[in-house]
């Protein structure tokens, strides 16, 4: 169970699942953890954090509500050893009640429920701005080719236009900005960029008067982009290693076209130039690691992959979003997975393989999305809570009217799955024997 209480109540074995705090201002580079010493709940008064959501499922609950301290901690290093003397079987829990409604993660964005005379209307504003913003990328682009200063300044009424329409919902303009021709891409592609970052942003909660400069570094990260001939840039086949060098440089390019413009902010320069490093220090064009990777460019490699492996391009068929943040999982030298799962909860996606609790009382692993609704998954129920034993593969489909829900994503590591990956894998396998 949640609860939302202030930081002078925290004590030692409560499970944090929240910090109400910007991802700047927490003492943590997680989110979500269990509080071991006295220090960790010093920092957060030292940081002047208010309060907390803690998950008394996970630690301990509230003073009240538990046994005390001393028993509690003998009671958790039984569960512990129950789990190593047991780590194929799921650890039995309290079934949830079949109306328990679906509690996403504490600071998961939500959306404006839109009628759908609203929702068309949006749909019809988000076109617009896509229309709008395709043709002032195109021309910007067109004028870095012809050697002139990028005039960044005249951008500034179509972010705001992408900003207020991913405040009422990303997944309108994002759904239309995955439609890209091969001609189109890297216009779209900038657009759909900036969109995901903004959207990040808020997440991680930046305050807004930031975000103008955000959804900016989005609209002009692959400026560089200009300088790679058609020939390569529309290539349906591989890259030679020549071909590669020139597509490497284009980081450079674009940062030197926009130092050479008036009014560029810092934060879409240093997107431009460090968008493909990776947190390994395996990228380009610096191989520098994440110790000197800011929180921006790390935000910006990951709106800059998805949006490139969940669109139509020369050489690849497109990813739902679901397989491609499962894709982007399995790459953990390349990304932040703190900030990639914040970008999951951002859209609402839940990737590929993820464990979840379903009504009923049943374990069941993601194995798609909705064709309705990218942010509703398809999934697999395995396993009942009731009797612990396994069911027979079911496959629901939770974006269907009156289907089952999920109550809760779960780590594997609370129900016993040492070896989750072999078990998620063979699950996947099966099929739905109903």
């Amino acid at each position: 169970m949640l609860h939302r209480i202030e930081t002078s109540q925290l004590e030692l074995g409560m499970f944090i699942d929240d910090i109400e705090a910007s991802w700047l201002e927490s003492p943590f580079w997680r989110s979500r953890l269990v509080l071991t010493r006295d220090e960790q709940i010093e920092a957060l008064v030292a940081k002047d954090i208010q309060w907390v959501t803690i998950d008394d499922n996970k630690g301990k609950g509230l003073p009240s509500s538990r046994e005390p301290r001393a028993n509690a901690a003998k009671s958790q290093n039984s569960e512990k050893r129950g789990h190593i003397a047991q780590p194929a079987r799921a650890v039995k829990r309290p079934a949830p009640s079949h109306s328990q409604p679906y509690i996403p993660p504490p600071g998961e964005q939500r959306f404006t429920r839109l009628t759908p005379r609203e929702r068309a209307a949006e749909v019809r504003k988000a076109k617009g701005a896509i229309k709008r913003s395709r043709t002032a990328v195109m021309n910007l682009f067109q004028d870095a080719r012809l050697g002139n200063a990028v005039k960044s300044k005249k951008m500034a009424t179509l972010i705001e236009q992408i900003a207020n329409s991913v405040a009422i919902d990303p997944t309108i303009i994002l759904n239309i900005a995955r439609l890209k021709t091969k001609d189109e891409y890297t216009y779209l592609h900038s657009v759909a960029v900036s969109a995901l970052m903004i959207n990040l942003a808020r997440k991680l909660r930046f305050p807004e008067a930031q975000i103008p400069d955000i959804g900016m570094a989005g609209l002009l990260h692959d400026v560089g982009k200009i300088s790679i001939p058609d020939s390569i840039l529309l290539k349906p086949g591989k890259l030679d290693e020549q071909e590669w060098t020139t597509v490497r440089l284009h980081p450079q390019k674009g940062h030197e076209i926009l130092l050479a413009s008036d009014g560029v902010c810092d934060m879409a320069l240093e997107v431009c130039l460090r968008h493909h490093e990776k947190m390994d220090g395996t990228g380009y064009p610096g191989r520098l690691d994440g110790d000197d990777l800011s929180l921006i460019t790390r935000m910006a490699s990951i709106c800059d992959v998805y949006d490139a492996i969940t669109s139509q391009r020369p050489y690849n068929k497109p990813q739902s979003a679901s397989q491609a943040l499962k894709t982007m999982q399995s790459c953990s030298g390349h990304f932040d997975q703190l900030i990639l799962r914040d970008f999951a909860e951002s859209l609402g996606i839940v990737p590929i393989g993820t464990l979840v609790r379903m009504d009923r009382a049943e374990l069941a692993v993601v194995i798609g999305e909705s064709p309705s609704d990218y942010a509703a998954p398809i999934v697999r129920t395995f396993r009942a809570l009731d009797s612990d034993l396994p069911i027979v593969p079911q496959d629901i489909d939770t974006g269907r009217k009156r289907s089952r829900k999920v109550i809760s994503i779960e780590d594997p590591d609370d129900w016993g799955f040492a070896d989750w990956s072999t078990v998620s894998a063979d699950l996947l396998a099966e099929e739905d024997l109903t």
